[in-house]
């Protein structure tokens, strides 16, 4: 992933958890972290294919789990 894709898959992530930038995301999975509900999923999926022109299909969805899930991901569509 290049670094401009990073610093904006990490924006989407604070702004969509409320974090501070420079907060660790690393350890940010979904069923282990209170925030990530159905509300914050759509609100990730909807940020991701804004900020990065792309369309999430349901299998993509369901594999952002975490937030190294969804890194891995955006890196297989060459982001």
């Amino acid at each position: 992933m290049n670094d401009a894709s990073s610093v904006t898959l990490n924006e989407i992530f604070c702004a969509v958890f409320e974090l501070q930038v420079g907060s660790d995301l690393t350890q940010l999975r979904q069923g282990v972290t209170e925030q990530w509900d159905s509300l914050t999923h759509v609100a990730l999926v909807t940020g991701i294919e804004s900020e990065f022109g792309i369309t999430l299909d349901t299998g993509d969805q369901l594999e952002m789990t975490s937030y190294e899930a969804i890194r891995g991901l955006l890196e297989r569509r060459g982001l």
